[in-house]
């Protein structure tokens, strides 16, 4: 690879990768993002959503909780919240946690439920979902 980036994910309990990628794409609080080669210096914030590098292979999309994303001189660190492979995501347990978390969220506002744990609960869930369903276009 002529024209690589170093990429470290990882997690509280684990590095996921470490290593070199031609660009990877993360899911940046006001939408996805791509980071090539030479790109500016950058410091983002990580919603729930896919975290993808290339080039591909089985083991090259996560499904990020959230985090922060760092990169300059080529070189990146991301400190995820959690990662999952794509592939391990139950669709039906995902699901019944988005569920869960709408039911939570409509309850009222007495002091008796936490709504930030509730609303990430749910964009958890959501991420999830889509990661297993992805649109197609």
């Amino acid at each position: 690879m002529a024209k690589s980036l170093k990429l470290h994910l990882v997690t509280p309990d684990r590095t996921i990768f470490e290593g070199e990628v031609e660009e990877f794409t993360a899911p940046g609080s006001v939408g996805p993002f791509t980071i090539m080669f030479n790109h500016a210096p950058i410091v983002s914030a990580l919603v729930p959503g896919i975290f993808k590098w290339m080039p591909a292979s089985a083991d090259t999309r996560y499904l990020l909780g959230g985090g922060f994303l760092e990169f300059h001189e080529n070189g990146a660190t991301v400190l995820a919240s959690s990662a999952e492979k794509i592939e391990s995501i139950d669709l039906e347990r995902a699901q019944r946690s988005l569920a869960r978390a709408e039911e939570r969220l409509q309850h009222p506002m007495d002091g008796t439920i936490d709504y930030e744990r509730a609303r990430a609960s749910r964009d958890r869930a959501k991420a999830r979902i889509a990661a297993k369903n992805p649109i197609r276009g």
